[in-house]
Parts: structure tokens; C-alpha cells; sequence
């Protein structure tokens, strides 16, 4: 969600970037882009940031293409500036300028050419070793103003987002963890997953003979709301409920329906079930849960936890196109509220089917128990 901030301490800044990533960056170059405040004078809101690799390492793009991409960032979200953070644990402040580390300073000095080329602006530079509480932090312009770095975990920005339900991780790798394979409940879920499929086609055959196909997409879509009720850090559901849930998304209906679980009072819960399928289904049905689970990150905001759930759903089906469509507006920074059209859509379609997924349309039809 973009942050409004006053650049009146460096320090408090630094200190946000965990919160404001939902991870705390090592040896990485982070760029904030910033436009005026509508309402508050001598403030910026921060509508996107991204992390690349620190200037020191290896593997990492060139400092023209960082300019290139930040150029571009600004154009496509009227962005009016961009602030960097260095984060490198080799790096140490220097007593003057022209003792800065040679690689750093003329990353931040090609990025600074190239957007004052397009009349836009590096408003600032920092550089830490590390974003951690009393580490030390400098200008890289003007390396005599430092000083050292509050708490990141308690931060204001920090409490917010935590108060949102987004949580600092250590690193980007724990991040990435939360969605590893739990090979225990892969192996309890798949031994069952058959035996949901051929049940849920049988549901299908006797709506079809009724002449009401929708019937099936009706019950399904209930079943998978029944086990959103029942999901919590406490209570998670059996084996057969998830193998259920798998195969009820393979339902274009359902699956358009749980856009709009994901703004609704279902949310948190919903977000949890599509971890912990992410974490259980096999391949291609593990791309549907990661792809919710992007979905319903992105929306709320955070978008690093989008984006690895992205990678983990594209690798289960590289195909999958509802995950290539958000993979492109999550890199080319669409704002998160524009989501909410697919929100409008789920909502419409649960509402078709009959079934409260806890944003029903005002008076549309509402049938709990099909």
C-alpha cells in the first residue's frame, strides 16, 4: 500500500524499507519511488518499491539498466523521484567522498544522470551495512551526514503493517520457505486427491442430468467456503477437506468467485488455506493456490510475497495465464486497487450461484446451504 513519508530523517526511512518490502534486504540496491503528497506539504508518498542486487555483487544488472528501469518505473506511475537504499555489509563509510566504493558510487551516479536526463530526480541516497537497530547509515552524496538507525521492527510504518496482518521476515529466504513444499502433507493430500476428483465428477454427471450444471459449481463453491470458515493458524483442515478445495478450483465459477473472497470478511482466512495448498497440492493444481495466494497478497499490498507466490505458481504451470497476467502487472507496478474489478467479478459470480462468500451484492439472492 503506498506509505506517506516526511524525508526530514534519513534514519526513519532506512528503517521502513523492511516493513514497506515485508523483508529485511542483505547486499541489495533498494529503489523507492516517490510523488507529491496531494494534501500534506513537504510530504512524498511511496507508490512502489523494488530490491535488486547490491552494485558489489556479481550477478546483477547493469547500472544503465537500472537507470533504464527506474526511468521507465517513473513514467508508468508519474512517479517524480526516486530514493535509494544501499544495504551491503562490505561497505563502510567513507571520511570523504572520494573514497566511496568506486562500483556504488557509480551506480547511484548513472542512475542520477539518467533520470536528471528525463527531468526526474534521485532525491536521495543512503547507505548502511546492514538494516538492523543502531547501525550506522550515511549519504552517499555527502558521506560527513550519517548517523545510526532506530529499530526497523518499531517503526511506525512497521506497526501498520503489521497491524494488516504483514509480518517482517528475516530475509527474503524465509519468505520464500513459507511456500516450500511440505512433503508430509503433499503425500496425505495427493493419496486422497483421485478419489475427490472422481466424487466431484459424479457430482457434475447428476447436475447435468438435472439439467442445472450450475448445481455443481453451487455445492463446490460452498464446500470451498465452509473450509475457508475452518481455517486457522489452530485449525487446519484434514487432508480429504484440501484434496476437495483442489478440485473445486479446477471450476472456472469457483475459481472467479474466490477474486472476491479475497476483499471480504473471508480474507485472512482464505489467504491462509491458499498457503498451506501451496505448500500441500501437486503440480498443475499447486499454480491455482499460488495464484490466489499472489492474488490476495497483491491486493492487500504486499507485493514480495506476490511475487515469490507468483514464481511458485508459474513453476507449477508455466501456462497458467491468470498468474502470467498479474506476473505483468505485479513488474510493471500496476497499483493494487485496481485489482478490485476481479474482486467485482468473483463477487458477481458467487452472487449468480447463489452462495455468501461474505461480499454478497446488496440485495442479490443468498442461499447458505445448497
Amino acid at each position: 500500500m503506498p506509505v506517506s513519508i516526511h524525508i526530514h530523517d534519513p534514519a526513519d526511512l532506512i528503517a521502513a524499507v523492511p516493513a514497506m518490502l515485508g523483508f529485511t534486504p542483505i547486499r541489495s540496491l533498494v529503489l523507492l519511488f516517490v510523488t507529491h503528497h496531494p494534501e500534506v506539504e513537504g510530504s512524498a508518498v511511496v507508490q512502489f518499491l523494488v530490491r535488486m542486487e547490491s552494485p558489489l555483487q556479481d550477478h546483477r544488472l547493469s547500472d544503465d539498466d537500472i537507470a533504464q528501469y527506474a526511468a521507465d518505473m517513473c513514467s508508468r506511475m508519474d512517479a517524480h523521484a526516486v530514493l535509494a537504499v544501499l544495504v551491503d555489509d562490505r561497505l563502510s563509510r567513507p571520511t570523504h567522498t572520494d573514497a566511496a566504493d568506486a562500483r556504488c558510487r557509480s551506480a547511484l551516479q548513472t542512475l542520477r544522470t539518467q533520470l536528471e536526463s528525463v527531468d526526474l530526480a534521485l532525491a536521495g541516497a543512503w547507505c548502511t551495512r546492514a538494516l538492523a537497530a543502531h547501525t550506522e547509515w550515511w549519504s552517499e552524496a555527502t558521506p560527513e551526514q550519517y548517523g545510526y538507525l532506530p529499530d526497523p521492527t518499531a517503526s511506525r510504518i512497521a506497526a501498520e503493517y503489521t497491524a494488516a496482518g504483514r509480518p517482517i521476515h528475516a530475509t527474503r529466504t524465509d519468505l520464500i520457505e513459507l511456500l516450500d513444499v511440505d512433503h508430509a502433507l503433499r503425500h496425505t493430500v495427493t493419496a486422497v486427491l483421485d478419489d475427490a476428483a472422481v466424487q466431484a465428477h459424479q457430482r457434475f454427471v447428476r447436475a447435468v442430468q438435472i439439467g442445472d450444471p450450475s448445481a455443481y459449481s453451487r455445492q463446490a463453491l460452498w464446500q470451498v467456503m465452509q473450509t475457508i470458515a475452518h481455517t486457522s493458524t489452530l485449525e487446519v483442515p484434514t487432508p480429504r477437506a484440501l484434496a476437495d478445495v483442489a478440485v473445486a478450483l479446477r471450476d472456472s465459477a469457483v475459481r472467479e468467485a474466490m477474486f472476491g473472497v479475497a476483499d471480504g470478511e473471508h480474507a485472512h482466512r482464505a489467504h491462509q488455506l491458499w498457503t498451506i495448498l501451496t505448500r500441500a497440492l501437486p503440480d498443475p493444481d499447486r499454480a491455482e493456490a499460488a495464484m490466489l495466494l499472489a492474488f490476495s497478497a497483491y491486493l492487500h499490498g504486499d507485493g514480495a510475497l506476490a511475487g515469490i507466490a507468483l514464481d511458485t505458481a508459474l513453476a507449477s504451470d508455466p501456462d497458467h495465464r491468470m498468474a502470467q497476467l498479474l506476473d505483468l502487472a505485479l513488474s510493471t507496478a500496476m497499483p493494487p486497487h485496481r485489482l478490485r474489478r476481479l474482486c467485482e467479478a468473483g463477487i458477481e459470480s458467487a452472487t449468480e450461484l447463489r452462495i455468501d462468500i461474505g461480499v454478497a451484492a446488496h440485495d442479490s439472492p443468498i442461499d447458505e446451504n445448497p
